[in-house]
């Protein structure tokens, strides 16, 4: 009798013994999926970045750019460059001229240029709207003072516009670049216009069209960069970055 019984137990202890090892065979199991699951979700997420970036990649060449001279231009919390605008044959500091209101400072490439067109069109229809918020709007261009003039008549802007007659304005916010050959003409082909003659450096050269919002400390507050010259930014954009 007491030998059925030692037998018995000894059974017992053999079935836990094997249900441990199932169990821990199973945990095991689970353990190795998991870790499995979790590297291919890593492999597979960074499969969709590399994919996004190849999408997202523009092709320069399609905006006059090669690779090793593309721009990058100023960000958000960047400070203002240390420069001199010519306005209306005066020598002013940028400086002097943020430290008293906030500064809406955006670049177009010239009056030959239909999106440019457009751009100050907008706002200039729009500019009371920049002055009740207490927003002062230049633009920045590379052509002289007669494509200037031209582009006043077209657009019937009303704000400030300097021209960067050596480029050193576009030089300090990082958005030049030199027009490759091809494109250049383009321009002429499409446009009749000449882009080194249109300038007022005579040479061609053409800014990425960024808009840039200056406090009163100097501080960039907002930052729109985008080599595509088709996509800027409007005056919401503008008055939004400054409520």
């Amino acid at each position: 009798m007491f030998g059925f019984f030692a037998d018995f137990n000894g059974y017992n202890e053999q079935i836990v013994i094997m249900n441990i090892q199932r169990l821990l065979v199973f945990s095991a199991m689970v353990i190795l999926a998991l870790l499995s699951c979790k590297n291919e979700s890593k492999t597979t997420g960074k499969k969709q970045n590399n994919q996004q970036e190849q999408k997202v990649a523009p092709d320069y060449s399609k905006f006059g750019m090669v690779e090793e001279d593309v721009p990058y231009g100023l960000k958000k919390g960047d400070r203002a460059p240390a420069i001199d605008l010519l306005i209306e044959g005066v020598k002013t500091p940028l400086s002097a001229l943020y430290k008293d209101q906030t500064i809406a400072l955006f670049f177009y490439r010239g009056n030959w240029c239909p999106v440019c067109n457009k751009h100050l069109s907008d706002f200039t229809e729009r500019a009371k709207d920049l002055t009740a918020k207490g927003i002062k709007l230049i633009a920045i261009t590379p052509e002289d003072s007669s494509g200037i003039d031209k582009m006043r008549e077209k657009t019937g802007a009303n704000f400030t516009i300097v021209s960067d007659v050596d480029g050193s304005i576009q030089k300090a916010f990082d958005v030049d670049f030199v027009v490759t050959n091809s494109y250049a003409a383009k321009i002429e082909d499409n446009l009749n216009a000449s882009i080194a003659a249109n300038n007022a450096n005579k040479k061609a050269e053409l800014p990425v069209p960024a808009t840039y919002v200056i406090n009163r400390k100097g501080e960039i507050k907002f930052s729109h960069f985008d080599v595509n010259y088709k996509n800027r930014a409007s005056v919401d954009d503008i008055l939004n970055s400054v409520e």
